[in-house]
């Protein structure tokens, strides 16, 4: 038997028809993230938090020429990893949607990339890549994952989402006391947006919720249009 739940639809969300949908459902977050929770909370929805275990060791070298594809592989996997532990615990309590989110930051060439969290990335990244007057792309994959009632099973949407980055022509000085501060140690590209890193930025094309941890907009945006498809009226 399923226990209670508060609704993950907290009462200062917008009355939109996707949240109507949500609001008696086990969503997911399969993340630890507090970004990406405070994200969420911004709109008035919280998610139960059950972090991934995955590794999140997916070889780059089977993504080259198609690097927004690692992110969407990555978090695909976070997903799955949840879902199947959940129904491994009980079956009979299913998440109704489990949502992932993998993010990667692209240097120019494109070969050089990175990612946050405390498994990715070296704490003089921000140094050594090439950030001053970069234009730096910085793609996120988000997925949701919802069971079927045909089979014991599951099925996986996908999209992704990029942010140019625009870097000021700024001083090794400042690179090195910002590297030195520790800010971004565990963040993807070694810089945190909504913090000091924001002052070497000089401006970014598209979401900047998507630099923080989670392209909110554009998710619910895509998660608004796939209920007016119908794709919710199975869970």
């Amino acid at each position: 038997m399923a226990p209670q739940r508060p609704s993950p639809v907290l009462p200062t969300a917008m009355p939109s028809p996707i949240f109507e949908r949500l609001k008696d459902k086990r969503v997911v977050l399969a993340s630890g993230s507090p970004r990406r929770k405070d994200i969420f909370e911004n709109v008035g929805f919280k998610p139960e938090i059950i972090p991934s275990t995955f590794s999140e060791d997916l070889s780059k070298g089977d993504f080259e020429g198609r690097l927004a594809d690692y992110p969407i592989a990555t978090a695909g996997e976070k997903a799955m990893e949840v879902y199947e532990r959940l129904m491994r615990e009980n079956d009979s309590d299913p998440a109704q949607l489990v949502i992932s989110a993998d993010t990667v930051v692209i240097f120019p060439p494109e070969k050089e990339t990175a990612e946050g969290g405390s498994a990715h990335g070296e704490t003089s990244e921000i140094l050594e890549k090439p950030l001053n007057r970069a234009e730096q792309p910085e793609l996120r994959g988000c997925n949701w994952l919802y069971p079927i009632v045909e089979a014991p099973g599951f099925k996986l949407q996908s999209i992704s989402c990029s942010t140019l980055v625009h870097f000021f022509e700024n001083t090794r000085e400042e690179i090195q006391a910002y590297v030195e501060h520790g800010e971004g140690h565990d963040r993807a590209g070694g810089f945190a947006i909504q913090g000091l890193g924001g002052l070497l930025i000089d401006r970014v094309d598209g979401s900047y919720d998507n630099c923080v941890g989670f392209p909110s907009s554009q998710f619910w945006k895509w998660m608004s249009r796939l209920d007016e498809e119908g794709t919710f009226n199975d869970i």
